[in-house]
């Protein structure tokens, strides 16, 4: 006899915190999307847009870091089956690290000059860019689907693997040998290490995607 997609989302506690899991996702896209939005602007060298992005994406990895501790305080008082509130912690610490790694690079760009960086390896680094925004949205789908339909929820999770794939295959063969190429002509250790720094902060995030999207295929797999 079906019992619903999934068991542990019945109680109206339950449900309470995975409504503030949603918050926090929504916070964690909006952190994505301001630190494109500064590279975007940085490309653009439009230094006042670009630290409107950054500002931005400093205040939305605030609200999603209340939002993380608001979770894990009621997880705290006891109210979840074990097993259930391990994989919401899971879920909650491993997503906020998207947030985080979009801060750090959001920041960073303030101290690379702009300028110095050549036409494609601009164009390169916009699609870079808004490639992981947009896997992070992706993440952030299937996690609203995982209550509505786990089928759903599981192939969206095979979605985010592919688009993390492809972010990995740009930046092996168009942004790495981009940046090198920048690196041997501007001979600058500093702007150098900071670049590596700041597209190392981008693949973070669609590997973190791609950890967070297999969590949740994970929580459908067993209970749908």
């Amino acid at each position: 006899m079906a019992r619903g997609p999934l068991i542990w989302m019945g109680e109206s506690k339950e449900r309470k915190i995975l409504e503030v899991c949603d918050e926090h996702m929504k916070r964690i896209v909006k952190t994505v999307a301001s630190m494109n939005e500064a590279v975007q602007a940085f490309c653009d060298l439009d230094v006042k847009k670009m630290d409107k992005g950054f500002n931005e994406a400093f205040k939305n990895e605030r609200e999603a870091d209340v939002l993380k501790r608001n979770i894990l305080e009621e997880l705290s008082k006891g109210i979840f089956h074990p097993i259930n509130r391990d994989e919401i912690i899971r879920l909650t610490m491993t997503a906020d690290e998207i947030a985080a790694n979009a801060k750090a690079a959001a920041r960073k760009l303030k101290y690379i000059e702009a300028r110095k960086l050549p036409a494609d390896l601009k164009k390169t680094m916009r699609i870079y860019s808004a490639a992981v925004l947009d896997t992070a949205i992706k993440t952030h789908e299937t996690f609203i689907s995982l209550e509505k339909d786990p089928k759903t929820a599981i192939a969206l999770s095979h979605e985010v693997e592919k688009m993390e794939e492809k972010i990995d295959d740009l930046r092996a063969e168009e942004l790495t040998p981009g940046l090198l190429k920048w690196y041997r002509k501007i001979k600058d250790i500093g702007q150098s290490l900071l670049m590596k720094e700041i597209t190392e902060n981008m693949e973070s995030i669609a590997d973190l995607c791609e950890d967070v999207s297999d969590i949740i295929r994970s929580i459908a797999i067993s209970y749908s």
